[in-house]
């Protein structure tokens, strides 16, 4: 099993193949992901989410949500991107806190990533965001998402 080190070392380079390191890393490494992802460095933590949804062990979902939880955008936004990767019937509780996020960019990813997948509840807050988010971008896009599903 990795270190947290060891898996620091393997996320802290500008270019990563997502794929190969979830495979090389797998379900062992999540509890470092974990780690990672509450650290307050949000370069690693970002890469950190995205790669524990990738693997998709059963903490997966529970690293996303403290990746969602963080006070950096960039890492909130990476959550909501790894959403959709998640296997199914796992994420609903985190992509909803994201589709309530202050942030508008987290807000969007969060829109892209929660129609991906199927749920009615989240395509239901998707629709509602259609009709009554602040921001007139967020709005727009869930307009075109929910009309697309």
């Amino acid at each position: 099993m990795a270190s947290a080190k060891e898996v620091r070392a393997a996320l802290d380079k500008d270019e990563l193949d997502y794929g190969a390191l979830a495979r090389e890393l797998s379900e062992d490494a999540l509890p470092q992901l974990q780690e990672l992802v509450a650290e307050d460095d949000p370069r690693v933590a970002s890469k950190a989410a995205y790669l524990a949804a990738l693997i998709g062990g059963t903490s997966s979902d529970e690293i996303l949500a403290t990746a969602a939880h963080s006070r950096h955008d960039v890492v909130r936004v990476s959550a909501a991107a790894a959403l959709s990767t998640l296997p199914a019937g796992r994420g609903k509780r985190v992509a909803e806190l994201l589709l309530a996020d202050p942030d508008a960019g987290v807000r969007a990813r969060a829109m892209r990533s929660a129609v991906q997948l199927d749920d009615s509840e989240l395509t239901r807050s998707v629709e509602e965001m259609a009709r009554q988010d602040d921001d007139p971008a967020v709005r727009n896009l869930a307009t075109r998402l929910t009309e697309d599903s």
